[in-house]
């Protein structure tokens, strides 16, 4: 009963708060995959209705979508950036290259069960966010949520080993490891409650519980993601100051310590002991070089398929077992073989324009170091989700990526917005002096203070609002 209660809390929780933050509903979905195991876990209903979360969680964003349209009207979509259309423009190909993949009747079984997920975290996701204050809404919503699923998950489940045991199967130990894993990075490069000495306690032992779910989780691709991202996107959040990269170390060491503290201590535990191995350099190599081999082998299928260079092999087409039999956990291998060049055409421009979006987000905000916590967070999510997507899942299976390159994107185009609104009123302050007025110069245009309400970039202190 207390695991129905629980869910029902976060659930309702999220269901109120979008009515006045919208933006909770991408925390929601970010988190989905982690309140589905918690539900499953600890309540019968949900593990004989195994999509019941993942609809509740689509009627959030559904809901936080058409409220945010009531508010705003279509100009929600004034900022949608060109990665998004290009997102969706490979999706719709992947889709059409059904028709001629060696499995059609599977490959169309894949994407029935996958295009809701596609709908809710490329189309849907990024509409929730109409200024920076809803990125902090959502921010702080996942470490709220996310933290306290990482704490039921940690503690008050039974684990099978490296699984969490829901009440007619084993969980996918890697959903609750992205989750923490995101939690953990928002916490160290977006500094959310910066001026909060109690959250700065909690903020923290949020993170080591998220590396201790990472590791329960037996997850050592995220938990190399967390700490590699951490440390490249750190700079560009904090600044590269002596106090700023001898702060890393010590995070890093403090850290670092904690997590082999809490590999030893599952290392011994029945159970768990099994999967030591998984922890090793051998074992790593190995499970690298048979995702290498097996992408490399669905692009020998590719190559030698000469009617299919260009077009692909079509979507999934490593499932068939004349193949691979399975995807090839390198997604980017994955679109060349079975989208074929038009498919990576289209996957390389999606991956141009984010990093575009990224280095110019980062010299735009270069004097602005607050807002930079906003950007560093949103970079280091883009990120860990897309190393990610170079060990594990397919094209179908890993969307954040994508969604958080369409964000970037956005984030992007409102800071151009800004900076032209910013431009306009020196010009006017230059030029043009009011003899009524106690300073001198104009008041900001009517679209930046709208935009960005306090301060450069809308903020007022390292505190998110």
């Amino acid at each position: 009963m207390y695991g129905l209660i629980t869910y029902v809390v976060i659930v309702g929780g999220l269901f109120i708060a979008l009515w006045k933050h919208p933006a909770v509903a991408l925390a929601g979905v970010l988190c989905m995959f982690g309140l589905e195991q918690w539900g499953q876990a600890t309540t019968p209903f949900f593990a004989q209705h195994q999509t019941a979360t993942n609809l509740i969680m689509g009627s959030l964003l559904l809901l936080a979508v058409i409220v945010q349209v009531c508010r705003r009207g279509l100009a929600i979509l004034a900022g949608y950036p060109a990665v998004g259309w290009l997102t969706m423009g490979l999706f719709a190909y992947a889709f059409l290259s059904v028709q001629w993949a060696p499995r059609t009747d599977f490959s169309m079984s894949l994407w029935s069960n996958r295009w809701p997920y596609v709908v809710t975290f490329i189309v849907l996701g990024p509409l929730v966010l109409a200024d920076r204050r809803d990125l902090h809404t959502a921010y702080k919503s996942l470490v709220l949520v996310g933290g306290t699923l990482t704490l039921l998950l940690l503690v008050f489940v039974e684990w099978d080993g490296r699984r969490i045991v829901l009440d007619q199967d084993l969980g996918n130990p890697l959903a609750p490891a992205i989750m923490a894993g995101l939690v953990a990075l928002v916490i160290i490069l977006g500094n959310p409650w910066s001026g909060s000495r109690i959250m700065f306690v909690v903020k923290w032992v949020t993170v080591l519980m998220c590396l201790a779910l990472i590791v329960r989780s037996g997850s050592r691709g995220q938990l190399v993601g967390v700490f590699a991202v951490a440390a490249v996107c750190w700079s560009v959040s904090r600044g590269g100051s002596v106090k700023q990269l001898s702060l890393l170390f010590v995070c890093a060491l403090c850290l670092g310590s904690a997590t082999s503290w809490t590999i030893e201590e599952y290392w011994t535990r029945p159970g768990y002991i099994e999967h030591a191995r998984r922890w090793t350099e051998d074992s790593a190599q190995e499970d690298v070089a048979g995702r290498i081999h097996n992408a490399l082998s669905l692009l020998e299928v590719w190559l030698s398929s000469s009617d299919k260079i260009i077009i692909g092999l079509g979507s999934s087409a490593s499932y068939d077992r004349r193949i691979l039999g399975f995807y090839p956990h390198l997604v980017p291998l994955e679109v060349l073989a079975e989208e074929g060049l038009i498919g990576i055409s289209l996957y390389a421009l999606i991956l141009f324009f984010t990093i575009r979006s990224a280095i110019r987000c980062y010299r735009a905000l270069e004097s602005d170091p607050p807002e930079r916590f906003t950007f560093g967070a949103l970079l280091g999510g883009y990120l860990f989700m897309y190393l990610l997507s170079l060990k594990q899942g397919s094209l179908l299976l890993n969307l954040e990526p994508f969604m958080f390159g369409i964000v970037l994107g956005w984030y992007e185009r409102h800071l151009l917005v800004m900076n032209s609104a910013l431009s306009e009123d020196e010009a006017k302050e230059g030029s043009i002096h009011e003899p009524d007025s106690p300073t001198g110069g104009n008041a900001p245009s009517e679209s930046s203070s709208q935009l960005w309400p306090a301060g450069k970039w809308g903020r007022t202190s390292n505190a998110m609002p």
